[in-house]
């Protein structure tokens, strides 16, 4: 049962009193010693490629696999792609978000400014095409009431992957974005994000930036629980109940999630929570100032301890407020400021419960670091293309290298799956271009002796072991001076 408490009815004091709250709140309760899971850690390879495949398991390659032949067959084509083909796939677009060019076609073309060789002998531009046009996820003929019905599959899927890493002893819940300007239901604007603009996805992550779980918002049809305290607190505890915390976990969140009633009800289950907080939640909540504390133009505080938790409001740049069931006393520690009018590095007295937060507090962030480095360059016009490219980048958590592992799975994916085309193709209209300038400008063409076997006349079609120094075309002498002309 949920231990429900408006802020409203709360009735502070100056002196240490415990709340009226049901019989566990009257004993002191000790958070227990964390204990990780104990499960398989998950990457049982060093291997890149292995750790990759291990975020794009078999049994989502085959729904892949499943769905887009279906699709195509829906639309009257015959795709029968195969699972080197899906491989060779991702492979291409891992390569497209470090080695990035204006069009995706081009990374096909014969000029030596864009021509990627890896991508070429590894699928044709064509059957490529094929490929992003009909890649699917789900049945498209089983249209359900939910706007993100498409992706719920693969959300599952990197879940339940997610699920089997031991969690870290500190955690933190925010709010991630995927980049989308479209059209959609579910598309959000968030100010002050790097992001502004996209879907919306409530994120369990450990310090380290590694996401245990995440769930995307969709308004009615977001897939957690309702608990009755509030939107912010649904999101905390939901992800903790997905993501099967144990109790001893150190939860840190941000004044979007945080209010007392949560703070108790993690107190209840087991959990630490810590995060800040805004005005409106506290109530007129009757600070005191440490008497040991020195008053200085930055670092005001002042505290409260009730109901076996701390509030502490903070003057830093701005006035900022945390509440914690991490710790039962006041205490401080040191912290540096740059100070305007000395020009120097000030050292102030910081709450220890604000340093905490501020360590702990940043893994969701530090993975949308990670996964923008090197995003998937290659975009498409359905609304779900975000999701599925930015899923492709999950591996991007894993490793100090990003760019080394990540060019060393493109390229391993490519050799290992690809296949060579048995001809060549056609030469772009910009080749073409640029060969006939060179051919008309009258500079420094000269007839060489090749040396090697006989080859075909550019104006004639016949044998020669000629050849144009400069254009690099083989050449009688005697339809040299024609094919330079004319």
């Amino acid at each position: 049962m949920l231990h429900k408490t408006k802020n409203q009815d709360r009735k502070f004091k100056k002196i240490k009193i415990a709340a009226k709250a049901p019989a566990q709140a009257n004993k002191k309760y000790q958070i227990p010693r964390y204990v990780p899971k104990e499960h398989d850690p998950g990457f049982t390879s060093d291997d890149p490629v292995d750790i990759f495949l291990t975020f794009y398991p078999k049994s989502l390659r085959d729904v892949t696999l499943e769905m887009s032949n279906l699709y195509a067959e829906q639309k009257g084509k015959t795709l029968n792609l195969t699972e080197d083909e899906l491989l060779t796939f991702y492979g291409i677009l891992l390569i497209s978000g470090y080695n990035t060019v204006p069009r995706r076609r081009l990374l096909w073309s014969d000029d030596c400014d864009v021509s990627n060789n890896a991508v070429k002998d590894a699928m044709r531009r064509n059957r490529f095409d094929e490929i992003m046009s009909s890649v699917h996820l789900v049945d498209n003929m089983k249209i359900t009431a939910d706007p993100f019905f498409k992706v719920r599959p693969l959300f599952k899927h990197l879940n339940d992957i997610n699920n089997a890493i031991p969690i870290a002893e500190h955690v933190a819940v925010d709010e991630m974005m995927i980049e989308y300007f479209g059209r959609h239901g579910c598309k959000q604007f968030i100010r002050g994000k790097p992001i502004r603009f996209g879907y919306k996805i409530w994120s369990l992550a450990s310090s380290s930036g590694f996401v245990h779980q995440m769930e995307p918002y969709v308004g009615s049809h977001t897939h957690l629980v309702e608990t009755g305290l509030g939107q912010g607190p649904s999101v905390v505890l939901g992800l903790a109940e997905k993501a099967e915390v144990p109790p001893g976990v150190k939860f840190y969140h941000d004044n979007l999630f945080t209010t007392l009633s949560l703070v108790d009800e993690m107190t209840l289950r087991g959990y630490g929570s810590c995060g800040t907080m805004r005005q409106t939640q506290l109530h007129n909540v009757p600070f005191t100032a440490p008497q040991t504390f020195k008053k200085t133009p930055r670092g005001d505080a002042e505290y409260l301890v009730e109901a076996e938790k701390l509030i502490v409001r903070w003057n830093d740049n701005s006035v900022v407020t945390v509440v914690s069931n991490m710790e039962r006393e006041f205490t401080e520690t040191e912290a540096k400021r740059w100070n305007k009018q000395k020009r120097t590095m000030d050292k102030v007295r910081q709450p220890k419960c604000i340093q905490d937060y501020n360590t702990h507090m940043g893994g969701v962030d530090l993975h949308d670091q990670f996964v923008s480095h090197y995003r998937v360059n290659i975009r498409s016009k359905k609304w779900w293309w975000p999701c599925f490219s930015w899923a492709l980048n999950k591996h991007s958590t894993y490793g100090k290298d990003l760019l080394s592992f990540q060019r060393l799975v493109a390229q391993t994916l490519l050799l290992r799956h690809g296949t060579k085309p048995s001809r060549q193709g056609r030469r772009s209209s910009m080749a073409v271009a640029i060969t006939d300038a060179t051919r008309f400008d009258n500079l420094n063409h000269w007839p060489c002796n090749t040396g090697s076997r006989y080859k075909r006349c550019k104006n004639c079609g016949g044998r020669t072991s000629f050849a144009c120094e400069k254009c690099d075309v083989p050449l009688h002498v005697e339809c040299f001076k024609k094919y330079h002309t004319e």
